[in-house]
């Protein structure tokens, strides 16, 4: 495989993580070596990878600037996987007490082939909470031959004892721009010609996971061999490539709902997917908005860059059209553009609030619409409640977002929670029932995280907590409407309490 085969071998090669280098080689060169690590961060970003590049320089015989010779006896055992004293340990696999237990007893024991003994536990999250009070033990007062180093990416499952007595290093995602020099770096190496826009739309699709990338780049070759063209790529990694995608976008930016409405018909009438059109729609606007922030270009989107900067209010019209386009739901007929008609009309138009509605008859006038709770279905756009407190708001819109991306596991978010917190780095969400809470927590998590980040614009970490009580009022259930509806129908009660 591409990814085993390019793994980094030394830390200069690690893509976009040089605030984790920088620190370690200077420690490592001034001899500075912490007994643990916990290295943190979404999957994919380096942080096995960075483990066992430091496990060789720990026990390197001829280390340079803190960088692994990788030609000495210990850096050979390592990197072939001979070496008794790495010990590399899957948490998920291995997570009871039992296993800890077996890793403490031969802790004690001397390294056989390496200067240090170095344990690797990956997924550390994963361990019990018997086996996490059984390694604190050994992190309190682990032998001076032993290193551990913990990797995870729910960081929020570790105990903070455990946190507090290692060197923690956060792993960022790594920047679009990072992961094409690296694969543009491979494809040179493996005498593969691919343009560098292919290169970007799998960077893009990665969404910051290098490993991810490169797998995405073998699946392309193995496809369509050494010279794919752009639309090859796309059409591997089931990406959307129309014109009427950027078309879209500009009549967005222009407020032009004559042509947005189009453009929709026009994808409809030549039998596109179009709930696929919508998502290339979606992932162009969140590029564009990235742009538009950073004052960067790139490319076929610099005819978009000028539009936007050409509007004041660019970035509220694109986060608008991105809530709107989002909340398009494609269920229930597939082919047909009407939710991607209506998310255009309430992104330019803004959504019609009851008082801009013209007033009905009084016989034709609907129900008042229901309280709203946070994370649950909502009414139609015309009986949306106008009071939502910005909590609420954002229940609203992550459920939708989500329910866009999968409606299975988005049904975990239908009427089940309520924001606890959504300010800084960490999104607080409250359940009321166990079995919600732990589907969000697992399965759910990677999709919230990264949906709430493109409606509040920022990394999210997601927290999950199990509250007590409701916010909704209890109805009492209703009683003797069946014989009601009997006697109507001219019934007769029979027995005693007739």
């Amino acid at each position: 495989m591409l990814y085993g085969k390019w793994r980094p071998k030394g830390f200069a090669e690690v893509v976009g993580q040089d605030h984790i280098v920088r620190t370690l080689k200077n420690a490592l060169a001034t001899g500075q070596i912490a007994h643990a690590y916990l290295f943190s961060g979404p999957r994919g970003t380096g942080k096995t990878t960075t483990a066992r590049i430091l496990a060789r320089a720990v026990n390197c015989h001829q280390l340079r600037d803190g960088e692994p010779c990788n030609a000495c006896d210990a850096c050979r055992a390592i990197l072939s996987g001979s070496a008794l004293d790495l010990i590399e340990m899957d948490a998920a696999s291995n997570r009871g007490i039992d296993d800890v237990r077996e890793l403490r007893e031969k802790i004690a024991y001397a390294p056989s082939d390496l200067a240090r003994k170095v344990y690797l536990l990956d997924e550390v999250h994963m361990l019990t909470e018997g086996a996490f009070n059984a390694l604190l033990k050994t992190l309190e007062e682990p032998p001076p031959h032993a290193i551990f180093i913990l990797a995870t990416t729910d960081l929020h499952k570790v105990p903070a004892t455990i946190i507090s007595r290692c060197q923690r290093y956060d792993f960022h995602r790594v920047p679009n721009d990072a992961i094409v020099e690296r694969l543009a770096y491979i494809c040179e190496q493996e005498g593969v010609s691919v343009p560098r826009e292919g290169l970007l739309a799998i960077a893009i699709q990665s969404r910051g996971g290098l490993r991810d990338a490169i797998t995405m780049l073998e699946q392309v070759i193995a496809r369509y061999g050494a010279q794919p063209t752009v639309d090859d790529v796309r059409t591997a990694l089931g990406q959307v490539h129309d014109s009427r995608v950027a078309g879209l976008v500009r009549a967005l930016l222009a407020s032009d709902l004559a042509s947005a409405l189009d453009i929709a018909r026009s994808v409809a009438d030549d039998g596109l997917d179009i709930a696929r059109f919508t998502r290339g729609v979606i992932d162009l606007i969140r590029e564009l908005l990235a742009l538009v922030l950073r004052d960067g270009t790139a490319g076929r989107q610099d005819e978009l860059v000028e539009l936007a900067r050409s509007r004041a209010d660019a970035v509220p019209v694109l986060v608008q059209a991105l809530s709107e386009l989002a909340r398009a739901d494609f269920r229930l007929d597939p082919a047909s553009p009407v939710p991607l008609e209506v998310a255009c009309a309430a992104a330019i138009l803004g959504p019609v609030s009851p008082s801009q509605a013209a007033p009905a008859p009084a016989a034709q006038r609907p129900a008042p619409a229901p309280a709203v709770r946070p994370g649950a279905a909502q009414p139609a756009a015309g009986q949306r409640s106008t009071a939502l407190t910005r909590e609420e708001r954002f229940a609203r819109d992550l459920y939708e977002h989500c329910k866009m991306v999968n409606p299975s596991l988005a049904m975990w978010l239908n009427g089940s929670f309520e924001v606890l917190q959504m300010d800084g780095d960490e999104l607080v969400l409250g359940f009321q029932r166990k079995m919600p809470l732990e589907k969000v927590d697992t399965a759910c998590r990677p999709m919230v995280e990264q949906q709430a980040a493109a409606i509040l614009g920022r990394e999210v970490r997601l927290t999950v907590k199990l509250i007590e009580g409701t916010s909704q009022p209890r109805r009492e259930p209703r009683r003797g409407h069946l014989v009601e509806a009997a006697k109507a129908m001219g019934g007769q009660p029979v027995g005693k309490d007739s």
